[in-house]
């Protein structure tokens, strides 16, 4: 008998790709934006809810996007979309009519602007080829930069994104506990990539964005990719993994937990301390703070530590990509804004004193409500060392 799924469906699929839609039209409206064309992969899912490799998403500020899909992609993106056409135009910089092509490309979207009933004004991009750029500023387009549409469309999560999130927590509930059972004395940091890589698949998840795995010294500097360094007894071993779940949604949390069966006071001193500097930014998350009084109250810390600590995000948004808005740096100037309810964040924290060649490395992904924030996994500390602190 196979193993049920850790996730359920949760969500409903249509209505979350209406309220995205819908989301984003107000955003386009609010900043002024006739029209996106978007052609990097998470924008035009986030616009249609389909993967559509290679493909591009023209967005009105009202009415049904239009996929341009390669034909290989035409029949399956038809039967998650009403409207799907042709490619009108695809960069090809040996081409020798690119110029021309570009030309009758850039002809194509002021007809679709016009017949929308946005034609003259602004039209938003997420990416350009040189030659695409220069046709359409030949044709006379007004081109603004679609992430800050995306950016204000995407910060408050729709109830079936948070759904997706709330299920995507057990995925990361059970990766935490297999990370934990499988850091023993003897392997190796590429060992144990391999083994959480295909853990991850085995328990449903659409794919793996970003895994690191650091041990000891390097973990400060913070070393992004594994090395064939074999963990000893004591060290403290860190993941920091992006995956993908259903819809392409990206959580984004890390542990560190302690190798074998040394505990050392140095190390659970300094896992305490991280654990309680993570915790205290979580609690102070709320709606209608602002991101300026946010940063201005966070928990003290040692001057030491600062630099470290500082490196790395407050807090970030996750969703079809990581980093989203809001993102916050400490050192990073702050936006007027506020955080706000039903926004996810990822609480990030890697605690040591920089270069030293130790640290704790903590990543929380919560859900603000009305009431704070709330962790939407329930993974795994490192007991030991809690205790011994």
């Amino acid at each position: 008998m196979e193993p049920k799924p850790l996730m359920d469906t949760t969500w409903d699929d249509a209505r979350l790709k209406r309220d995205r839609l819908c989301q984003l039209q107000a955003a386009m409206v609010q900043q002024g934006i006739g029209a996106l064309y978007l052609t990097e992969r998470p924008s035009v899912r986030y616009a249609v809810n389909v993967r559509v490799p290679g493909g591009a998403a023209f967005v009105p500020a009202q009415g049904e996007p239009i996929v341009f899909v390669r034909s290989l992609d035409w029949g399956y993106v038809r039967l998650s979309h009403s409207d799907v056409r042709p490619h009108i135009y695809r960069a090809d910089p040996s081409d020798a009519e690119a110029d021309q092509k570009a030309l009758k490309w850039a002809d194509a979207l002021n007809g679709l602007m016009r017949e929308y009933g946005v034609g003259g004004q602004p039209l938003g991009l997420d990416s350009c080829d040189p030659i695409g750029f220069c046709a359409l500023q030949q044709r006379g387009f007004t081109m603004k930069n679609a992430a800050n549409v995306l950016e204000l469309a995407k910060a408050v999560k729709t109830p079936d994104e948070i759904a997706i999130y709330w299920q995507m927590g057990k995925l990361y509930e059970d990766i935490m506990r297999f990370f934990q059972e499988q850091t023993v004395p003897g392997r190796t940091e590429q060992e144990l990539v391999g083994l959480i890589t295909a853990h991850v698949f085995t328990l449903g998840a659409e794919g793996l964005l970003q895994i690191n795995v650091c041990s000891a010294e390097n973990m400060n500097p913070w070393r992004r990719w594994p090395t064939a360094r074999a963990f000893e007894d004591g060290d403290l071993v860190s993941l920091d993994i992006h995956v993908y779940g259903p819809g392409g949604y990206i959580f984004d949390a890390g542990r560190t937990f302690s190798c074998g069966s040394r505990i050392e006071a140095k190390k659970a001193d300094l896992y305490r301390q991280a654990y309680d500097y993570n915790h205290r930014v979580i609690e102070l998350l709320r709606p209608e703070l602002s991101i300026s009084e946010l940063k201005a109250s966070l928990p003290p810390l040692p001057e030491k530590y600062q630099e470290l600590v500082y490196s790395f995000h407050v807090a970030h948004s996750n969703g079809l990509t990581p980093g989203e808005y809001p993102s916050i740096m400490k050192h990073q100037k702050s936006t007027e804004d506020t955080i706000k309810a039903n926004q996810v964040l990822s609480v990030d924290c890697v605690y040591g004193e920089f270069g030293d060649g130790l640290a704790v490395k903590l990543e929380e992904q919560v859900l603000v409500t009305d009431k704070g924030a709330v962790k939407m996994a329930d993974m795994p500390y490192d007991e030991r060392l809690l205790s011994r602190a």
